[in-house]
């Protein structure tokens, strides 16, 4: 997965193709206000544990992240999902720590990409 980069600056490009610089900084800004509660709600369901809960979580933390470019982050969601799907608890429970990781360096690369966007 180190392949993968933390914000895929392509997909930040495409955003702004789709819709300017007001989308950049719209979809960044809803991600950084939101995902922070899936996240969360991953955590909620494994000390639950709700596995269900946990899957939903990680579906929509792993399209948040594919919509702003947060590769890794995506790629760790989609992992938690399919997991959770499967019934497997201390696999998830391994896997949390590299996600809630991985959340916090795509919302750090994110700041980055908003603070150099044009006004």
């Amino acid at each position: 997965m180190s392949h993968l980069p933390t914000v895929d600056k392509t997909q930040i490009q495409r955003l702004r193709e789709w819709g300017g610089t007001e989308l950049q900084r719209k979809m960044i800004d809803l991600f950084l206000a939101h995902s922070g509660a899936r996240v969360q709600q991953i955590r909620d369901g494994l000390s639950g544990p709700d596995l269900k809960l946990v899957e939903t979580g990680a579906h929509t933390l792993k399209s948040s992240a594919g919509n702003v470019g947060a590769r890794r982050l995506q790629t760790l969601a989609a992992d938690a999902e399919s997991i959770a799907e499967a019934g497997r608890l201390q696999e998830l429970q391994e896997l949390f720590p590299s996600l809630e990781k991985e959340f916090q360096s795509a919302c750090q690369a994110l700041r980055t990409v908003l603070e150099e966007l044009p006004e």
